[in-house]
């Protein structure tokens, strides 16, 4: 297992600066008014020079740095960037983890389009780049999420940091105690015996440490050692896309709100499939002038990801959804994506099986793997008696040709 960290702004900060170019190269602090009692949430490098740090209070930051424009955390702004972040990135990495402040990516294995992992790592970091509108990230490789995120923070903007295989004990053992992700109790137990960097930890038979500290011993020494195996979990990414029509007045006519509905649907299930993802859950809301939004939410058998199957589910719900008062606005949203590349095509339902589909999930393999990694059948000429000698596999595919 090999596992990219790259480090990158706040999608908050990133959001606000998009929002308020003028703000470009100015303190600025995300989280809301100062007079608010919220912490900071992210804050600039002008700002974070005059010690702005996150989880301040608001009031703390204006102390710090009274000069400092306070904008506002805008959620749905992250939102969708951390799902484009996920979806670009998804074309260079089988599997993608995006956070607020950090990006980690599966760079197991090899990529025929990238000679060595270093050059594989840098095209990851040249393309986050390039969708944040941001300088290069620091990014570290390593063995796991743990090595990797340590050696993005001990490089700079724009290097990358590679950790081998065999060499993590090495890499941490003059970290401090303070890098490790456990209770503070611990740590600072751990100091109270002398210890005061990782190397000395990972020195200590695990027996002992179990003795002191139970189960949080061994992953303490595992985690000291570079052990830990932690991998990159795409399901921590949330991410969610909505699309919202307001309506020409107020209207109850169902005729009206099925044809918003409709419209909703179409720009959501063609973006799922151009991106090839599929959402897990589904979501229909209607927004009225004088109520609080009313909405109903379904999970469908399987997840959707094109028009038809994102239309299917948003019609059932329709069937479920009666507006109490006039509708202003509806909206449709899909939740829980994932790469439609980890579903079984169904060769009995239109989508998975659908020409497009197949020529996209194949462009997909043979971006990472090669040319000869996605091949082709055709009749044999004498099958004989068993069914697996049918077809021949040797006619490497083509990409739009025939399937």
């Amino acid at each position: 297992m090999r596992v990219l960290c790259a480090l990158h702004p706040h999608l908050g900060l990133v959001a606000a600066l998009r929002r308020h170019p003028d703000l470009h190269g100015e303190a600025v602090i995300v989280g809301g008014a100062p007079e608010l009692r919220l912490p900071v949430v992210a804050a600039s490098p002008v700002a974070r020079a005059a010690g702005l740090r996150a989880g301040q209070t608001l009031r703390q930051a204006q102390q710090l740095c009274p000069g400092a424009a306070f904008v506002p955390l805008d959620s749905g702004a992250v939102t969708a960037l951390r799902a484009s972040v996920s979806v670009e990135l998804q074309r260079l990495s089988p599997a993608v983890e995006a956070g607020d402040d950090e990006v980690l990516c599966d760079l197991s294995g090899r990529h025929a389009a990238y000679a060595s992992e270093m050059a594989w790592a840098a095209a990851v970091a040249r393309a986050l780049s390039v969708i944040l509108d941001a300088d290069p990230p620091a990014v570290g490789v390593a063995a796991s999420r743990f090595v990797a995120r340590l050696a993005a923070r001990a490089g700079t903007s724009g290097r990358i940091r590679r950790v081998r295989s065999g060499d993590e004990a090495a890499f941490l053992a003059p970290l401090p105690l303070a890098v490790l992700p456990v209770d503070p109790d611990v740590t600072a137990r751990l100091a109270g015996f002398g210890l005061d960097c990782l190397g000395a930890v990972a020195g200590l038979a695990p027996a002992d440490l179990q003795r002191q500290f139970g189960l949080d011993g061994l992953r303490v020494h595992r985690l000291a050692r570079g052990l830990d195996g932690d991998g990159v979990n795409p399901e921590s990414s949330v991410r969610a896309w909505s699309e919202r029509l307001v309506l020409d007045g107020s209207s109850g006519d169902l005729e009206t709100l099925l044809r918003a509905a409709r419209h909703c649907t179409d720009v959501l299930g063609a973006r799922l499939a151009e991106r090839g993802l599929a959402a897990s859950e589904v979501r229909l809301d209607y927004e009225t002038e004088d109520r609080a939004p009313s909405g109903v939410c379904v999970v469908p058998a399987g997840p959707v990801g094109n028009i038809v199957e994102t239309w299917a589910a948003v019609l059932g719900l329709l069937g479920e959804l009666r507006p109490g008062a006039p509708v202003t606005a509806v909206l449709v949203e899909v939740q829980r994506l994932a790469p439609a590349a980890g579903r079984q095509t169904d060769l009995w339902r239109a989508g998975d099986a659908a020409r497009e589909a197949v020529f996209l999930a194949a462009g997909r393999l043979r971006a990472r793997f090669g040319d000869q990694a996605v091949r082709r059948p055709r009749l044999a000429l004498d099958p004989g008696d068993l069914p697996e000698r049918r077809f021949a596999w040797d006619v490497p595919a083509v990409a739009g040709g025939a399937g």
